[in-house]
């Protein structure tokens, strides 16, 4: 089990608010149609929008995603797409200070008394305990550990730039700039 203390989700559902953001690869398609019993052409028809050949969860008018409730969360959330699942781990989060800290102030489940380096550390282990983390070149099955876990999967075409961690960026992370708390 992972050490959690980097991020406790509140429901708010910032994470779900705004159109386009929830972009679907295709085994989250999948995920998706045997978790609400549809075929994928009555999912698609129902629930995505597809912009530039990238499929989405569509939005409500409001601009949360069709599946988020208030004070509930996701109201698929054992089926939720690995960008979902990823909040607030992504790429960027975790290699860029910076970036982190402007997380902090749009969500409230970013423990900000958490030093970057230990939210990028807890991040990246998450995302490989969940198996979604990609790699975009060959994946170096080292990257595992010792402990046994899977190697991250290798990228795929469809695979939402916020999951593809790259050796380089794992090496940023293991670095010691960035620790300190974000200044609330």
């Amino acid at each position: 089990m992972i050490d959690n203390s980097a991020f406790t989700c509140r429901l708010c559902g910032h994470c779900c608010q705004g159109e386009g953001g929830i972009v679907l690869a295709e085994a989250d398609i999948v995920r998706l149609c045997a978790h609400l019993h549809l075929s994928r052409e009555d999912f698609l028809a129902q629930a995505v929008s597809t912009v530039c050949g990238k499929h989405r969860i569509k939005s409500r008018p409001d601009g949360y995603c069709l599946y988020y409730t208030e004070g509930a969360g996701c109201g698929v959330h054992p089926a939720r797409p690995d960008i979902c699942r990823a909040w607030p781990f992504f790429r960027g989060n975790l290699i860029d200070a910076i970036s982190w800290e402007m997380a902090q102030d749009f969500c409230p489940g970013i423990a900000p008394d958490v030093p970057h380096a230990e939210f990028a550390r807890q991040g990246l282990a998450y995302l490989r305990e969940q198996g979604i983390c990609r790699c975009s070149g060959p994946c170096d099955p080292a990257a595992a550990g010792s402990d046994g876990k899977k190697a991250d999967k290798r990228r795929e075409a469809d695979t939402p730039e916020a999951l593809v961690i790259n050796d380089t960026d794992a090496d940023a992370m293991a670095k010691p700039a960035g620790t300190a708390p974000h200044a609330a």
